[in-house]
């Protein structure tokens, strides 16, 4: 948390070092695990008046979020468009002047709601590094472990008896223990088939982001084969760490064997723990060419294994999108949610909803 006062800080707000103090211990109470508790809590002893209020929001939402983050390079540009004749209202312009109107845009607005399909290669590189900023909020879950508490849960008898020796045996001063928490991990398979391939280095973008922010975070590809990249998106440059995962994997842009790749996984990895108790991300436009009943078979082991299973498909972002593809409709019946990763906006809900499904006990 002393990353968001420093950075509220920087945006106006006057945060004290106690209320910083506060702010940390409030959050021993309400825990990491709920968004709006967070946010609340942090609002009502950092924000001191109503101006605060939009410094604030901004302030959150870049930090958790990484929205309304924008470089140097990025800010709102300011243009001088040239009217014709027929544009320009009557009247409007001398005869002789060229008429000129300011415009204003932001170039991330824009690119965080276009498709990434339809990014030239600057945007899409511009693009991408909005994807790298993204934070992450850890995904967390509810340890089987119990500490020190001030809840009153279960009471810790060895520590109270020792108190009671002060009391000459009486339970005067009583000490509890309750559940701890813990990261939950994270699984992203990706899906690096031919018809994914306009999306598949976004996709692998955000798991980076995900990985270097998380730290267990474990990743997957999926195409004709499965392939470990976890250790090669290590490398502290996204570029580089694409470099690598370029290097390992062969079959970008390839075939589709979904249903093979994911029974393969869950042999090789996921029954042997790595799946287990995890968020599975899987991003996929669920186009398989094999047996349908393989792809049934892997999504049932899998859901077995796994905490929560989210999909994202690209497609799913459109209007009139139905999920028909063989392999979308066998898997469907085993998702936890179905959601649309076509674009930054979608990677910033994705990242919310990440933190969201891992604080279920």
């Amino acid at each position: 948390m002393a990353g968001l006062v420093e950075l509220l800080r920087s945006r106006g707000l006057a945060v004290s070092p106690t209320s910083a103090g506060d702010l940390l211990a409030a959050l021993t109470v309400l825990g990491v695990g709920r968004e709006d508790l967070v946010r609340e809590g942090a609002r009502a002893i950092l924000v001191k008046s109503g101006h605060d209020n939009e410094a604030f929001e901004r302030g959150f939402a870049e930090y958790f979020y990484g929205i309304g983050v924008a470089s140097e390079a990025q800010q709102p540009r300011q243009v001088s468009v040239g009217l014709d004749d027929d544009d320009a209202p009557e009247g409007d312009a001398d005869e002789g002047e060229e008429a000129q109107r300011i415009v204003r845009y932001s170039a991330v607005e824009r690119l965080r709601s276009v498709d990434l399909r339809q990014l030239d290669a600057n945007e899409r590189q511009e693009a991408f590094r909005v994807i790298d900023q993204l934070r992450f909020a850890p995904p967390l879950r509810r340890s089987y472990r119990y500490t020190k508490s001030r809840r009153m849960q279960r009471v810790d008898l060895a520590r109270t008896l020792r108190l009671s020796v002060a009391t000459d045996g009486e339970l005067i001063q009583r000490r509890f223990r309750a559940k701890g928490m813990q990261y939950r991990r994270l699984l992203f398979l990706v899906d690096i088939s031919g018809s994914m391939h306009a999306y598949a280095e976004g996709l692998l973008h955000f798991a980076w982001a995900a990985r270097r922010a998380l730290g267990d975070v474990h990743v997957f590809t999926l195409g004709t084969r499965l392939s470990d990249v976890s250790r090669a998106l290590d490398a502290r440059d996204p570029d580089r760490a694409m470099a690598q995962v370029t290097r390992i994997v062969d079959d970008f842009a390839g075939g589709t064997r979904l249903g093979a790749s994911l029974g393969e996984f869950n042999t090789r990895y996921g029954s042997r723990g790595l799946a287990r108790r995890a968020v599975v991300v899987v991003f996929s436009d669920g186009w398989d060419r094999g047996d349908p009943l393989v792809m049934d078979v892997a999504m049932g082991r899998l859901s077995r294994l796994a905490h929560r299973i989210l999909w994202v498909n690209p497609l799913a972002g459109a209007a009139d999108y139905a999920p028909l593809a063989r392999g979308m409709a066998t898997a469907l019946p085993y998702l936890d949610a179905l959601v649309p990763g076509e674009s930054i906006r979608s990677f910033e809900q994705l990242a919310k909803l990440i933190c969201t499904q891992g604080a279920f006990s």
